[in-house]
């Protein structure tokens, strides 16, 4: 995977967020809180996993 591949990871996980932090909310501000903690939980997993995946390869290289 090239660093050019990773260019479509950011749109989908705001899409992704944007989804499942709106749903079953009501108001402007509870939307924008739920959506901005799902995108953060969400870019923190990528990267977790990211790193971990990186680290057996590595160890087992």
């Amino acid at each position: 995977m090239s660093w050019m591949d990773l260019l479509w990871l950011p749109p989908v996980m705001v899409a992704i967020a944007v989804v499942l932090g709106a749903a079953g909310r009501r108001g402007f501000r509870p939307i924008v809180r739920s959506i901005w903690s799902t995108f953060l939980t969400l870019t923190f997993g990528v990267i977790a996993v990211g790193v971990a995946i990186h680290l057996v390869a590595r160890i087992f290289a």
